[in-house]
C-alpha cells in the first residue's frame, strides 16, 4: 500500500478553507470571529455547531463533535481517512498517487469510484449521441419545441439514449469495466441465458441524476413519443452509489444559491427544477418521485432558513404539497406553498405565462402554511351545506391549533368567520375546545411516526476538576514532544480515565513514529471516532500560554493526588474486609500504607 507522504497531507488540510468545506453541508452564520449552524451529526433546533476560522476546527456544543476538514469528511461521510484526503485533494487541485488508498477497504471504494467513472462515460456518450448524432436529432427537436436551449442541454447533460440493446454495454466492456459491477450500478441487464448483458436504457431522452458532489450516480430515461406498454420515464434501481432518499436533484447546482438567499425551491419532479432554472429559478431541487424523506428535509435545513413548495396544480399535486408541508414543519422549517393555477405544472405555467411572471407572482408570492391549510381544506367542500361548513373549521382550526401564535389565530379566525358566516366568538369557543382535547391527548400520545421517549433536555453537565486537569494536560502533551517523554519516563501514565489513557498509548505510537507533535495528524490517525472528538476538543481547550510551566504543574500534582486518593480509598475497603475475617495483620498493614499515602498528599 503506498502512503500519502506527510506533506501533501498538510497541504491538502492548509488549502481547505474549512468555513467553505462544512458550508456546503451546513447554513453557516458568522457570529462573532466564529461561524455558527445547526449540527450535521445530530438533529436540533438551535444552532450549537461552530466553526473557528483562524483555528480551522469544528466543535458542537451539542453532542461534542470536534474536529478539522479531513476528520470532517471522514465523520460526515464515514469515509476512512486515506479516501477523505483524496476527495479533499480533488477539491483543492493537489493531486496524489493513483495507488494510495490500495489495502483495507480499498475494494468497496475502487468498486464506487468504478462505478461513478462509468456513469460519468455513460454521461458523456448519451451527451454525444444527442448533440452531435443523426440518431438524436430528433430527440434534439424536441427538446428545443419544449424549450430547452442548448445551454441548458449541456448544463444539465441530457442525452439520448440509443434503440440498441448493447450500445453501452459495449462501450463499457471495450473500456475493460467489470460487468457485474456494471450491472449492480444499473447501466446493464443480464441476458436471460447468461451469455452477456444488454443495456438499461434504450431509445430515451437520458437525464443524469447527480449525488452532493456532482458525481452522475444514475439516470432517468424519458420515452420520445407516447406509448401504453411503456412507462414515461425509466429511472435507475437504487445502486451503492444512489439512494432515492438521500438524493435530490439539482442539489450540487443550488447549494452555493441557496446558501446566498437563505431560501430553497422544493419542486416534485426534475424536469420542474429544470424549467425553473430557464425561468431565472436558480436555488431550486426536486425530489426522485414522490417520496420525500427525513435525510432529505434535514439535509434542506442545514443549509436553508425557509422552505418553498411548489407542486402541480393537480389533485395529486395538492396533496403531494400538504404531504411535504406537513413533513416540513415537524422538522422545523419555516415553510411556505407556491400554488399554481388550474391543473399547470410549473413548465405549462412557464410556457403560458413566461418567466417573469412564474418568478414573481408563483414564487415571488407564496402562501403561508395556514393560508395553504385555509385553501386546501376548502377544495373538496361546498360550503353551501352545513355539514362541509363543520368538516372546513374543524380541519382548519385542528391545524391552527398545533401550530399559531395569538396574531395567527385572530387573523384567521376573521378568515374562517368571513368564508363560512360562522361568528368569530363561537369559532373561538370551538378552538378553545379542540385545543384543550389536543393538549390533554398530547401528554398520553407520541406524534405520528414517533416512539414516546424523554426529550434531550438534561443540561450539559460541568466537568470535574480532575476531568479538566486530564483535558489539559492532554493539551500540553499533544504541544510538546519533550514533555510527553518526560512524563511517560517520570510518572508513567497519569491519566485516570480509560479513554485517556488509549489516547496516551496511542500519542507514545505517534511520537516514535513521527517525532515532533501535530495534533491534527495524530487526530486523523485514530479510527475510533470517541478518540478523536477528545484529541480536538482538548486542542481546542482555552489556556494561558504565559503560565504554561504552572499549568502542567497543576494538572500533574491534581491527577497524582487524585490516583493517591483513589488508592486510598481502596486500601480503606480492603482493611474493612481483613477485618472483617480477622485478619488483624493485614489490617494493620494496611492502616500503615493508609497513613503512608496520606502523608504524601501533604508533599504534593
Amino acid at each position: 500500500m503506498t502512503r500519502i507522504p506527510e506533506e501533501t497531507i498538510e497541504a491538502v488540510r492548509s488549502k481547505t478553507d474549512i468555513v467553505d468545506l462544512i458550508g456546503e453541508y451546513v447554513q453557516l452564520t458568522k457570529r462573532g470571529k466564529n461561524w455558527f449552524g445547526l449540527c450535521p451529526f445530530h438533529d436540533e433546533s438551535s444552532p450549537s455547531f461552530s466553526v473557528t476560522e483562524d483555528k480551522q476546527l469544528f466543535h458542537c456544543f451539542g453532542c461534542g463533535a470536534s474536529g478539522n476538514a479531513i476528520t470532517f469528511i471522514m465523520d460526515i461521510e464515514n469515509s476512512p481517512f486515506t479516501e477523505a484526503v483524496v476527495k479533499l485533494a480533488e477539491r483543492t487541485g493537489i493531486e496524489i498517487d493513483a495507488t494510495v488508498g490500495e489495502g483495507s477497504g480499498a475494494k468497496q471504494h475502487n468498486e464506487f469510484k468504478s462505478m461513478i467513472e462509468a456513469h460519468a462515460l455513460a454521461a458523456n456518450f448519451y451527451s454525444h449521441l444527442l448533440l452531435n448524432t443523426v440518431e438524436g436529432e430528433e430527440a434534439l427537436e424536441y427538446l428545443e419545441k419544449r424549450g430547452f436551449t442548448r445551454e441548458s442541454i449541456e448544463k444539465y447533460g441530457i442525452g439520448w439514449s440509443l434503440n440498441d440493446n448493447e450500445a453501452l454495454s459495449g462501450l463499457l466492456k471495450r473500456k475493460s469495466f467489470d460487468m457485474r459491477d456494471m450491472e449492480r450500478a444499473g447501466l446493464c441487464i443480464m441476458k436471460d441465458d447468461g451469455t452477456g448483458y444488454f443495456d438499461r436504457f434504450r431509445a430515451r431522452i437520458m437525464f443524469p441524476l447527480h449525488d452532493d458532489n456532482g458525481n452522475v450516480v444514475a439516470f432517468s430515461g424519458r420515452i420520445l413519443t407516447g406509448s401504453k406498454q411503456e412507462a414515461k420515464y425509466l429511472n435507475s434501481p437504487e445502486t451503492p452509489i444512489f439512494e432515492k432518499s438521500h438524493i435530490l436533484y439539482n442539489f450540487h447546482n443550488a447549494r452555493l444559491n441557496v446558501r446566498k438567499t437563505g431560501k430553497v425551491i422544493l419542486f416534485e419532479g426534475f424536469m420542474d427544477t429544470i424549467s425553473a432554472d430557464r425561468a431565472g429559478v436558480t436555488n431550486s431541487v426536486a425530489v426522485m418521485g414522490t417520496s420525500l424523506s427525513d435525510t432529505h428535509l434535514l439535509k434542506l435545513k442545514r443549509i436553508a432558513k425557509d422552505l418553498i413548495i411548489c407542486c402541480d396544480g393537480d389533485d395529486a399535486g395538492w396533496e403531494a404539497a400538504k404531504r411535504f408541508a406537513d413533513m416540513a414543519t415537524q422538522k422545523g422549517l419555516d415553510v411556505k406553498i407556491a400554488l399554481l393555477p388550474g391543473k399547470m405544472d410549473p413548465d405549462d405555467y412557464i410556457t403560458e405565462h413566461g418567466g417573469d411572471a412564474f418568478r414573481e407572482k408563483v414564487i415571488g408570492n407564496p402562501h403561508s402554511f395556514m393560508s395553504f391549510i385555509m385553501a386546501y381544506a376548502k377544495r373538496s367542500k361546498n360550503l353551501s351545506y352545513e355539514n362541509d361548513v363543520l368538516q372546513y373549521i374543524h380541519e382548519v382550526l385542528e391545524e391552527l391549533a398545533k401550530r399559531s401564535s395569538p396574531v395567527e389565530r385572530d387573523l384567521y379566525f376573521r378568515q374562517l368567520s368571513t368564508v363560512t358566516g360562522v361568528s368569530i366568538e363561537a369559532i373561538n369557543q370551538q378552538f378553545i375546545k379542540m385545543a384543550g382535547h389536543q393538549a390533554k391527548k398530547a401528554k398520553t400520545e407520541p406524534k405520528h411516526g414517533e416512539t414516546m421517549r424523554p426529550q434531550p433536555t438534561v443540561p450539559i453537565r460541568k466537568k470535574t476538576g480532575t476531568e479538566r486537569a486530564e483535558r489539559l494536560l492532554l493539551f500540553h502533551l499533544l504541544s510538546d514532544g519533550e514533555l510527553f517523554d518526560r512524563i511517560r519516563l517520570d510518572k508513567q501514565n497519569l491519566f485516570v480515565r480509560e479513554d485517556y489513557v488509549a489516547i496516551f498509548i496511542r500519542l507514545a505510537g505517534f511520537y516514535e513514529q513521527h517525532g515532533i507533535p501535530d495534533f491534527h495528524r495524530f487526530a486523523e490517525s485514530l479510527e475510533d471516532r470517541e478518540l478523536r472528538k477528545i484529541v480536538l476538543e482538548s486542542a481546542m481547550v482555552e489556556r494561558d500560554p504565559e503560565h504554561a510551566a504552572e499549568e502542567i504543574a497543576d494538572c500533574i500534582s491534581h491527577l497524582e493526588k487524585y490516583k493517591i486518593s483513589l488508592t486510598i480509598h481502596a486500601k480503606i475497603h480492603e482493611s474493612k474486609e481483613a477485618e472483617k475475617i480477622n485478619d488483624h495483620t493485614r489490617a494493620l498493614e494496611l492502616a500503615r500504607e493508609i497513613i503512608q499515602l496520606r502523608k504524601s498528599l501533604t508533599t504534593l
